[in-house]
Order: C-alpha cells, then sequence, then structure tokens
C-alpha cells in the first residue's frame, strides 16, 4: 500500500479516536512501528498538527481545531464492513445485531446506490461463528449498561449469581473493561466486596445500575497485561504447565496458538511436549480432560492431582465400567 493511502488512513484514526500510541497504529494498519513514526514526521512536516504525549498512556492526537475531509472508503474497507454487517449477527452470538445493522444502514445511505452496487459482495458463501452463545435475553442491555459506565468512570451495583457456591451477591465494581470469550462476555473489574481485580460473567449478572460515585482508572493496569497466560477466562496462580500430547491429538495442538508464551517440542513417535506459563489451572484443566487419553500431564503436580481426582470421581459415576469401543461386538 502507498505511502500516501496510510498516512490518509492515519489521519483517518486520529481523527475518530482520542488518541492512539504508535503500536496500536501499527496493529490496525498492519505496519511496524517504525513505519508508523516515519509517517507521522512526514505528517507533521506536511503541516497536520499531530501532537504527541510521552509516557504511559501517552500517543499521538490531532489538535482540536484541525478537520480533514477523509477520502470515502475504499473496496476493502467497503467490504469489509459488509461482511461484518453479515457475519455479526445474533445467531452468530453478536448481542448488538440490531445496533450494528442500524449503524451500517446509516452508512449506506450516506454512500449511495452507486457504491453499494459497484461493491458486490459474495456473503452468502461466507459464515462465521463466534462459539455457543448465551441465552439470557438480557444480556445487550447489561453490555450497553457496563460500556456506559464505563466511558463515564462511574461504579456500578450488581447482583450476581456465582454457580460454585449457589449464591447471590450484590456487589460494587469499577468497571475496567469487557472481553469476549468463547461465546460468552466478561466484565474486568475492581470488586469492592473482595478487593480486587475480578472477572465476572454478564450472563450472571441479573441486576446492574449506574452509581453516581466516579472512580479512577489506574494507571498501572493493562487488560492485555491482565488477561496474558490466562488460558481463557478464570485467573489464579501462576504456575508453569508440561503436557505431553500424544498423535492426533498433538496435530491438534500444533494448529493453534493457545498462549503467547507456548513453547512445543516434537517428539521422534509424534507426540509433543507443550509448555507454558497458566494462570490458574481450572480452564486449562477443561482442556486437557476434552483430550481424553490422548494428553499426559507432567507438571505441575497441583494440576496431576487435580486430574486424578475428577477421573476418580468420573470412574465411581460410571460404576468403574470401561466403555466398549464404538464398532466393536
Amino acid at each position: 500500500m502507498s505511502k500516501l493511502s496510510q498516512c490518509l488512513k492515519i489521519i483517518a484514526l486520529l481523527q475518530t479516536r482520542q488518541m492512539l500510541s504508535t503500536r496500536e497504529i501499527a496493529e490496525i494498519l498492519g505496519i511496524t512501528p517504525r513505519n508508523v513514526k516515519a509517517y507521522i514526521e512526514y505528517l507533521k512536516r506536511a503541516g497536520v498538527p499531530i501532537q504527541g504525549m510521552t509516557g504511559r498512556g501517552g500517543g499521538y492526537y490531532l489538535s482540536d481545531n484541525y478537520y480533514f475531509d477523509v477520502p470515502k472508503l475504499d473496496e476493502g474497507e467497503y467490504s469489509a464492513l459488509m461482511l461484518a454487517e453479515k457475519l455479526l449477527t445474533h445467531k452468530n452470538g453478536f448481542p448488538l445485531a440490531n445496533e450494528l445493522q442500524t449503524a451500517v444502514a446509516k452508512i449506506r445511505c450516506a454512500l449511495g446506490d452507486t457504491v453499494v452496487n459497484v461493491f458486490p459482495l459474495p456473503t452468502d458463501e461466507l459464515m462465521l461463528s463466534l462459539g455457543k452463545v448465551d441465552l439470557r435475553d438480557n444480556v445487550n442491555k447489561i453490555l450497553t449498561t457496563i460500556y456506559m459506565a464505563i466511558k463515564q468512570r462511574k461504579r456500578i451495583r450488581i447482583l450476581y449469581y456465582t454457580p460454585a457456591r449457589d449464591e447471590k451477591k450484590v456487589r460494587e465494581v469499577d468497571p475496567y473493561a469487557m472481553i469476549y470469550r468463547e461465546g460468552s462476555w466478561y466484565l474486568i473489574g475492581y470488586c469492592h466486596l473482595r478487593e480486587q481485580i475480578r472477572t465476572f460473567k454478564l450472563v450472571r449478572i441479573e441486576h446492574i445500575e449506574i452509581l453516581d460515585t466516579s472512580f479512577v482508572y489506574p494507571c498501572d493496569f493493562s487488560v492485555k497485561e491482565y488477561m496474558s497466560n490466562i488460558f481463557s477466562v478464570i485467573e489464579g496462580e501462576e504456575y508453569d504447565v508440561e503436557i505431553r500430547f500424544f498423535h492426533p491429538a498433538s496435530v491438534w495442538v500444533r494448529e493453534k496458538r493457545w498462549l503467547p508464551n507456548q513453547q512445543i517440542k516434537v517428539l521422534e513417535d509424534g507426540s509433543i511436549i507443550f509448555k507454558a506459563k497458566v494462570k490458574g489451572l481450572i480452564d486449562i484443566k477443561r482442556w486437557v480432560l476434552s483430550f481424553g487419553k490422548l494428553a499426559v500431564v507432567q507438571k505441575p503436580e497441583e494440576l496431576v492431582g487435580s486430574i486424578r481426582e475428577e477421573l476418580e470421581g468420573m470412574a465411581d459415576l460410571y460404576g468403574g465400567r470401561s466403555c466398549e469401543k464404538e464398532g466393536e461386538d
């Protein structure tokens, strides 16, 4: 992509967002941070009033009195927008599907029929699944309320159900962020009841209200850092995990990046050794059990013991009987 095109996209990004770091711009445009800095300097020399703020939480921003009429969407951008509307539906678990369809309809109206007819999309041949979706109808309302609280930096009060203890409790939470994992939305925030940062599943929130109490977003908190090394959602103490996977599970595991710090060693018999640092053992325990006898935990001993206890409990439920193999008499 040309230098001019990248520069125009940087201006468009800075006009629609308050501040963006070099890394964020690089990730959005798919270029290196070095290129971002070079383009920023080029724009400054061209007279574009881009300002910078150093330190944690800093980045680039445009002066308030500057406006640039950004070029209309190109074919790739328009196609991406239409595909997003087509794929992000309620059937796929996206709770704001109606709002997205309304927004896209307004954009199409503003662009006119000419653009719409020029870029036809074969969307019927594409499908996206966001996993098994939550069944509660109020997730959309809860998600919107939390988003407003995050934006306004307001504390929320929720009635939250905890299945493990089969109890409901009122909690006051400073909402920091929301994440979407495996078909469910989660809130990350400071729980004043537990006096620590906790993760809450939105489908388990039975009541929510925004309070008048404001909170200060901690400057040393990063959602990415908080979620790093968490296998799925449930956080906990960090462990060094080592698991041996046998064929064909060894192939399936190698096809994905499960954790950013994972290391995989291929053995001569086709099996692999999977190593990683993991915060919490509940989610990775479920993952290991899903592979059955094709996965053997070697470290840590806490995970080995937990899986052994789970298997013994399952054996009791099934009366210690061994299952017959499919297709055998």
